[in-house]
Parts: C-alpha cells; structure tokens; sequence
C-alpha cells in the first residue's frame, strides 16, 4: 500500500533532518558549509545514482537497452529478442570504435574496449545466425553472460558519457562555488587551467572530510531512489540526479541572497527541511488518505 510506504520515507527523511539539524547546530554550519555539503551530496550520491542505473540496466535489460530505450526489459518473445540483441547492438558498437579510435588510439585501454566490441559484435551477430538451421549451437543472446557481454560496450559508453557530463557539470559549479565561497584554497580567479583543477579537487576532499555525514544522509534519503533506478531499464533514472542539481542550485543561490542579506541562520533550517522532505510522499499519503475515505476525505466531518 502507498500510505504506509509513504509514511515509512517521510519519518525516514524526518529522523534524516533532525540528524543534519543536530550536526549544523553542533558544528556551528555557515553558508559556506551548506552549499558545499549540497554540492558534494550532489556529486557524490547523483553520480552513485547514475552508476545504479547502468548496472541494473546491464543485469534487467536486454542487450538492445543501451541503443533503444523502449526495448524494455526481460523477458521478450526469443525470436523478437533474438533479432534485437543481435541487429540493435551493432551500430552502437561500431560508433563506440570509432569514438575509442579516435580519443584514446592504439594504446592499452583503447585496445581492452577494442576487445570487448568485438567479443560483443560476434555474439551479437551469433545471436542472429542461430536462428537458422544448423547454427542452433551458437548461444542465445537474451540469456546469462551472453546478454551481459553484448550489452556492455553500451554500458561502458554510457558510464563514458555520464562521467564527463556529470563530472563537468559539479566542475564548473564547484568552480564558481569556491570562488563566491572559498573552501580551501582561495579563489581560482586568475589561476591556470592545472591550478584551477587542483583547486576544485581540494575542494572537493575537503568537502568530503567535512561533510560526509551530509553526504550519508542524503544517500540514505534516497534509498528507495536508488531501488527504483536499479529496477528501471528506459534509461531515465539516469537523468534523475540532473533534477537534484536543479534543486540544489535553488538552494545555493536562496543561500546566498540570504547570505548577502545577513539572514542565513534564518534560513538555513526551513531550506534543510525542503532538502529532505519528501514532498511527493506527503501528497501521495494525503490522496490515498482521501482515497479510502480517512480523516482527510472531503465527504468525511472534520
């Protein structure tokens, strides 16, 4: 039942915030402290999010997931499968060789990705000779490893791709971030593209050796997230941690007009509440109350 689930995350999320609470009281937390705790949690568990997606993509889906969204998960008519694993996965294959081609070359890693395109275009094309007579000895590209190895040139762009994006994306924020809200190291204005790096990332071990309690909260927050994103095989669980960012950048900036305004300490607590509560839960618990005619039903007395 929804309610009682919508009530289990909402005391979750509630005892989440009296912990976060307790710890900014007892650490004195300034604006600084805030925005780079949501900063790393945003890394940090956004990019763990991510990672949970392709691998439950890789173990639910089937070897055309990567290439087609809507081929759903296993399991599939074997002949429809069959065709899928095989035909959908080639031309994916084929641009992540020359994308490999053409960044990282001959050299050691580019010829491991090498292999595994390969290994998965000649199972790929397996998958689809079997389906004539005699060849029947060739394995099922819909079953086990097999599936998993056709699959994993797509899982690999993909964790490519995520990683540059996302990664890119906190870079550039943490970059503005440490020079509005200087963490370690001061401001990067003026620096060279190595000492601006280094500088990012010292802000980020700095925030992490600080804020991992944050950061845990937030993650436990998100545990029934991170089951959705293992269990979702369409790929959009992937973007989920970009609507986080979303958020997290709201609450940055409402930090730093607070901020400007000498008003954080006042709002430092209602915006840690928006953080972790969950407001969809709230909504859902509030509509399946007036679903089963509860006290918030209209037709029921006050």
């Amino acid at each position: 039942m929804p309610a009682p689930n919508a009530k289990v995350n909402i005391g979750i999320h509630l005892a989440l915030f009296g912990l976060t609470v307790a710890m900014a009281v007892v650490s004195k937390w300034s604006t600084t402290d805030l925005v780079w705790s949501l900063w790393i949690s945003s890394l940090t568990v956004g990019y763990s999010l991510i990672l949970t997606s392709i691998v439950g993509t890789l173990v639910h889906g089937s070897a055309a997931t990567f290439v087609s969204p809507k081929a759903g998960a296993l399991p599939r008519p074997a002949a429809r499968g069959q065709l899928q694993g095989g035909c959908a996965a080639l031309p994916l294959n084929v641009f992540i060789a020359i994308v490999c081609l053409a960044t990282v070359g001959v050299t050691p890693l580019g010829g491991v990705v090498l292999a595994v395109v390969l290994a998965s275009s000649a199972l790929a094309v397996g998958g689809v000779v079997r389906n004539r007579p005699g060849w029947e000895f060739l394995p099922d590209p819909e079953r086990g490893p097999v599936r998993v190895l056709i699959a994993l040139p797509g899982a690999l762009f993909m964790l490519g791709f995520f990683t540059v994006h996302f990664g890119m994306f906190h870079f550039v924020h943490g970059l503005f971030l440490s020079g509005f809200f200087p963490l370690v190291g001061g401001a990067p204005v003026g620096r060279s593209g190595d000492q601006v790096f280094r500088t990012v990332a010292g802000c980020a071990r700095e925030a992490i050796v600080r804020y991992w309690p944050f950061v845990a909260a937030s993650a436990l927050s998100r545990v029934p997230t991170y089951v959705a994103a293992f269990r979702t095989t369409d790929g959009s669980m992937m973007f989920t941690p970009y609507l986080n960012v979303i958020r997290m950048h709201v609450m940055i900036f409402a930090f730093a007009f607070l901020g400007a305004a000498g008003l954080e300490s006042y709002g430092l607590y209602p915006l840690l509440v928006v953080y972790f509560l969950p407001v969809g839960d709230l909504l859902a618990l509030v509509r399946a109350k007036r679903a089963s005619g509860g006290p918030g039903a209209p037709s029921e007395p006050s």
